[in-house]
């Protein structure tokens, strides 16, 4: 296994040997190795392969490659290619992170006056050298930081200041050097030299994937706040109080695998710091299915929600192999998306925020409002993209300006 999880660089066909191993191993695809063999010798020749329909860019394929030949390139300049060429359907805009509205702006509109302030109070420009980014996910899920986890910690974001993680793995390369150019900007004026999140796939962004777009993130440190967590319970600045003697599966993010395999140990030290036991699902750590939001990420797909819903209910039925009390997430985005997947794939198992998690232990009462967040999500989905759903209208992103117009609220056009 390569440790190259992506380079802007093109597929090396010289390099590739015809192996299959990169979709024999993939987690969703796990072709037989001949077929794998014949479907990547199909996409080196430029023709149509089911590969192209049902990939979730989750770019596990580069690390499973023996020779680094980098084969979730391929398919994400194939993407690309399709989307110069034929642009999107019009059910696409709504999960896309700049359009208004949004599967998120639809959220946001009905949160409760104590998230609605909170976002508000998140959304200032002004400096601010060391804060939690937010990242498009934890806007949906305010309520997971109101906890003394979060005493004193400033935090800064809005929809606008999105890391374009689904944009990069859309193949939509040019809206990722605008996010790029976008975010130098904003680090700048808060004057930002030290910044946490929650969001692993934002941490990936920031590290590793938009420096390669033309980001300038010089100065800054990025960090994400799980080793800030556990820190303070072996320390014992977080006391538990209430030890959980729970067993959990872990969702994995599909970027933790980019972070080196030490990264998915985090989350389950801070479980057997607060009593609770890990019951490993069959795919798991460098082998995990997306949440389900990558369902939508294949040209082909562009969001289509079944797709979304069959993704996000595989994902489920996985977790469900493994007895246990529950699944525990640590991305808002899978806690939203994997509580979604209890509506296709019904079950009694709850969905946990580590974070929720580790409020219980330390003697908080958790605020649990993603079941509401699932309707919501399922319900915007529906107004919005079942009307457009057989629309033949195409349509290419606009230009991203620097500087958002009409201000950083989540209602600025």
């Amino acid at each position: 296994m390569t440790t190259n999880w992506y380079q802007r660089l093109p597929f090396d066909p010289d390099r590739c040997t015809l192996c299959g191993e990169c979709f024999h191993r993939c987690p969703v695809l796990r072709l037989p190795p001949e077929t794998a063999r014949r479907e990547m010798q199909a996409l080196m020749e430029g023709k149509d392969s089911p590969v192209l329909r049902d990939c979730t860019s989750c770019l596990a394929c580069n690390l499973f490659c023996p020779t680094d030949a980098r084969p979730a390139n391929l398919i994400l300049d194939r993407w690309h290619e399709a989307y110069l060429q034929e642009g999107l359907p019009a059910r696409a805009r709504y999960f896309l992170p700049h359009a208004r509205p949004n599967f998120r702006t639809d959220i946001l509109d009905r949160l409760p006056p104590d998230e609605r302030a909170a976002v508000a109070r998140w959304g200032r420009d002004d400096p601010a050298p060391e804060f939690l980014y937010t990242g498009c996910n934890l806007l949906t899920a305010p309520y997971l930081t109101f906890s003394s986890l979060f005493a004193g910690v400033a935090i800064r974001g809005s929809l606008d200041y999105c890391c374009g993680e689904m944009l990069f793995r859309m193949g939509l390369y040019e809206a990722v050097e605008q996010v790029a150019r976008r975010l130098t900007h904003w680090f700048r004026r808060l004057g930002a030299r030290r910044v946490y999140l929650l969001c692993t796939a934002g941490l990936n962004m920031f590290q590793n994937v938009l420096p390669q777009f033309g980001a300038d993130f010089s100065g800054i440190q990025f960090q994400h706040y799980l080793p800030v967590v556990l820190e303070r319970l072996r320390s014992g600045d977080l006391r538990v109080v209430r030890p959980l003697e729970w067993e959990v599966t872990v969702q994995d993010s599909c970027h933790a695998r980019a972070l080196g395999p030490s990264f998915a140990d985090l989350p389950r030290q801070i479980l057997e710091a607060i009593g609770v036991r890990v019951r490993e699902a069959p795919h798991s750590r460098q082998e995990q299915l997306c949440c389900g939001i990558g369902g939508g990420f294949s040209h082909p797909s562009a969001y289509h929600p079944f797709r979304i819903l069959l993704s996000a209910r595989t994902t489920s039925r996985d977790h469900r192999r493994a007895r246990a009390d529950a699944t525990c997430v640590y991305c808002a985005g899978c806690l939203e998306m994997m509580s979604v997947a209890r509506f296709a794939d019904p079950n009694r198992r709850p969905v946990m925020h580590l974070l929720e998690l580790v409020q219980w232990a330390v003697g908080e009462t958790p605020r649990r409002r993603q079941g509401t967040l699932a309707w919501q999500f399922l319900l915007g989905a529906v107004r919005w993209q079942f009307p457009r759903l057989l629309s033949r209208e195409r349509f290419w992103l606009e230009e991203l300006p620097v500087v958002p117009e009409g201000g950083s609220r989540w209602d600025s056009q």
